[in-house]
């Protein structure tokens, strides 16, 4: 009797559980065993001015198999330890549970058969790589490996135009507690970020990069900057810095052009200038005092102010600036006040950021001519190009505004928003002015004073090319009274006839016993533009000014393809004559460095893959003229 009421019993309660209840246990197992989880958009791409990629999204893959779903297990089990290189011990392992998982991560190529076998699910997994290698890296930025989130950088600094939107979707928790794709339901399609243009030019980066590391071992400096900027657009085409942190023996590229301040000593003696014309003050010539000044700055006090370059007799405001007298600019100075020398400054866009938006981005510092505890001796220093600090952006934008007839533009290091995978542009930069700096007839005046000081009887002389014209002003910046250590810099204007580009050159406490801006910068300035003329389509080609706007058709890689990409990374000194070149030996290194082996025998780059070169074409050996183009072959794992 006892038996047959818990027979009844049990009867009962399994109509109850499976009919009566069974929609809340059905959701009861759902809320315990599904979950929401985030699908990974893709990150946008970073590319140079013309569509070369600086940062890509590749994807690769975990891979988790529904064994109820398979139509083959064999098979199936086959393909995966054929396909994915896994163990056969690791499948048996797996497979002992109805959901086996592989971890990976597993590249696009291993996969693709097994995208097509039902059963075998792939959950992508999007991470970030730079196709150009280090070229441009500090500038480019990072992501956070586990947020994806930028915090560097561009990617920082655009990280929500980036970034796009995750989409949502439903897994299965297993037994294991790892999550399972359910396929077809996904809540939520992932939209993927805007690609990003930047101004930078990957050729002339690469040039900038090279020269900066090839002067900083040369004259064993602790750094330097580079900053290429078009004068009629405000676009970097390159910026390159180079710092060695204390305790340390080598530099590291950073964004130093951008976010660390210096005194600019001499080259900042134009602005004076300026302020000294637009106050229409005496521009009589003064005495040279025999290259040293005992100036009056107080009552029974004197300052001493000192001349690389002796003159005993008078010097006009040009001939200052033309052999960099620190006595006659300190003289000139001294005829404006202080708030007219510190408005001309401020109007060049000293002590106020140069608005490109970049994480870190320095104003500089520039104070109030009232925060001066004397005058007589702040402007003097003003005048020769102390007592304030500025970025090399802020000095190469400052310039540019004397060659855009006085007429400050906004920099910028993007060019183009571009919408994926449609190609759309959504947005595109246009010169923005932030004021007039000076008028048109004073920049005139200041482009004259520049040309002086570059020719043979200034200080900027080795910056001079055969064929074309280059102005500019040396400076050469003292760190520190009684310290030995000084900071050599050189603004110069390109082409001299009718500058369109701004080339600022600073090197950062030279070792040796050359450390003036002369013999420093400006013949770093000469030997990028001879690198950069020499190139097919030079961007700084005065032929092809004003046609700078190309249409870039932005091809968007699919994230498991491997895109077509012309690499240009110039090395060589001087223009090369027409001659033959073998091909050196690239397989096995790794692609940065083979780039720059090909460069140095005179060969240009077509790169197919990344990692690690296995093969040319023309193969090792092989007799090109020089200029030519060979195919280079990388294959790698991430």
């Amino acid at each position: 009797m006892l038996l047959a009421l818990g027979g009844i019993a049990v009867v009962a309660r399994a109509f109850v559980v499976q009919v009566v209840e069974h929609d809340a246990w059905v959701l009861r197992a759902e809320q315990r065993n599904i979950r929401a989880r985030d699908i990974a958009a893709r990150r946008g791409g970073i590319y140079d001015r013309d569509g070369v990629p600086l940062a890509a999204t590749f994807e690769a893959y975990h891979v988790s198999v529904s064994v109820n779903e398979l139509l083959d297990v064999t098979q199936a089990r086959r393909m995966l330890e054929q396909d994915l290189r896994v163990s056969r011990r690791t499948i048996e392992r797996e497979f002992r549970n109805p959901y086996p998982y592989f971890d990976g991560p597993f590249d696009a190529t291993q996969v693709q058969r097994l995208r097509h076998v039902r059963g075998v699910h792939l959950e992508p997994l999007l991470g970030r790589e730079h196709p150009m290698g280090v070229l441009a890296q500090p500038l480019v930025g990072r992501v956070d490996r586990e947020t994806g989130q930028g915090i560097e950088g561009i990617e920082a600094a655009y990280d929500s135009l980036l970034a796009g939107q995750p989409g949502i979707e439903r897994v299965l928790i297993d037994v294991n507690g790892r999550a399972v794709p359910i396929p077809g339901t996904t809540v939520r399609e992932p939209m993927s970020g805007h690609d990003l243009l930047l101004t930078i030019d990957h050729e002339l980066q690469g040039i900038a990069e090279g020269a900066l590391a090839r002067a900083v071992e040369e004259f064993e400096a602790r750094g330097g900057d580079v900053v290429i900027l078009d004068v009629s657009s405000g676009e970097i085409l390159a910026l390159a810095s180079l710092r060695t942190p204390e305790g340390r023996n080598r530099p590291i590229a950073n964004t130093a052009a951008l976010i660390e301040p210096n005194e600019p000593g001499s080259t900042a003696k134009i602005f004076t200038a300026a302020a000294v014309l637009a106050a229409g003050a005496d521009t009589s010539a003064v005495s040279g005092e025999g290259g040293v000044w005992q100036m009056d700055v107080a009552t029974g006090r004197t300052r001493t102010i000192r001349d690389v370059h002796r003159v005993d007799g008078t010097l006009t405001l040009g001939e200052a600036i033309q052999v960099s007298s620190n006595i006659a600019m300190s003289k000139f100075a001294m005829r404006i006040t202080g708030e007219e020398q510190y408005t001309l400054l401020r109007n060049f866009g000293f002590g106020a950021p140069v608005g490109i938006g970049f994480p870190g981005e320095s104003p500089g510092l520039l104070r109030l001519p009232s925060a001066s505890d004397n005058l007589r001796y702040t402007m003097p220093s003003w005048a020769q190009g102390y007592e304030f600090t500025v970025s090399s952006v802020q000095m190469a934008v400052a310039y540019a505004s004397i060659a855009n007839g006085g007429t400050l533009l906004a920099p910028t290091l993007l060019r183009e928003v571009r919408e994926w995978p449609s190609g759309r542009t959504v947005w595109r930069h246009k010169p923005d002015t932030v004021r007039q700096a000076t008028t048109p007839e004073l920049a005139g005046q200041l482009l004259d004073y520049l040309s002086r000081a570059a020719d043979s009887g200034g200080t900027g002389g080795a910056a001079q090319l055969d064929r074309w014209r280059v102005i500019g002003k040396t400076g050469t910046a003292k760190l520190a009274p009684g310290v030995p250590e000084y900071r050599g810099s050189f603004a110069g204007l390109f082409p001299g006839d009718d500058p369109r580009f701004v080339l600022y050159v600073m090197i950062d406490r030279p070792g040796g016993a050359a450390y003036y801006g002369g013999l420093v910068a400006a013949p770093m300035v000469r030997a990028m533009l001879v690198q950069a003329l020499a190139l097919p389509d030079s961007p700084l080609d005065p032929g092809r000014v004003g046609k700078m706007t190309p249409s870039v058709v932005l091809e968007s890689p699919q994230p498991r393809t491997l895109p077509l990409r012309r690499v240009s990374l110039p090395a060589v000194d001087s223009v090369r004559e027409a001659a033959m070149t073998a091909v050196p030996e690239l397989a096995g290194r790794r692609v940065r460095d083979g780039i720059h082996a090909a460069f140095q025998a005179g060969l240009r780059v077509q790169l197919i893959g990344s990692g690690r070169i296995v093969r040319t074409n023309p193969e090792a050996g092989d007799s090109l003229p020089r200029g030519s183009t060979i195919t280079v072959y990388a294959e790698g794992t991430r």
